[in-house]
């Protein structure tokens, strides 16, 4: 049976609805929706650069410099040159957004529950296991080899 109904729509769908839900609940922490960001400077043992967080969140360094340049104007997250190679830029939670990681961290386990609902553990440890199994897959297929023409 051919599948050419793209998985990205319904991923795309439920990024869609659950930071919907997410951002609703959130609402009071001027975060620009970026509570992933909160949530992984939360996990740092110390502050860490630009290029680290990007690799984190698996996101261009780019854009990283344009959320936490956001982040740093609503003083949620602190940028200071690292001493050792002024190139870089070293980020951490600011006091105020250090204070607020407990209410993102329940939040989120109320959407998760919510999103969870009516889905038994063993399906949810299976869809885990097959989004991990379909991000290595596409991670490793970097052979750069054009699809084949129509003629071939």
């Amino acid at each position: 049976m051919k599948n050419t109904e793209l998985l990205s729509q319904n991923l795309r769908l439920i990024n869609h609805l659950y930071t919907r839900n997410l951002s609703r609940e959130l609402s009071s922490i001027d975060a620009n929706h970026h509570f992933e960001v909160l949530l992984m400077l939360a996990k740092q043992q110390k502050p860490i650069t630009q290029n680290q967080l990007a690799e984190l969140l698996h996101i261009d360094k780019s854009r990283v410099a344009h959320i936490i340049f956001s982040m740093e104007e609503s003083k949620i997250v602190l940028v200071k040159t690292n001493p050792a190679d002024r190139r870089q830029h070293l980020i951490s939670l600011s006091p105020n957004a250090l204070k607020v990681i407990p209410y993102i961290e329940q939040k989120v386990m109320e959407i998760n529950e919510l999103a969870n609902t009516g889905i038994s553990e063993e399906k949810l440890i299976v869809f885990t296991e097959v989004a991990e199994a379909m991000m290595q897959n596409l991670t490793k297929n970097k052979t750069g080899k054009n699809p084949p023409t129509s003629g071939q």
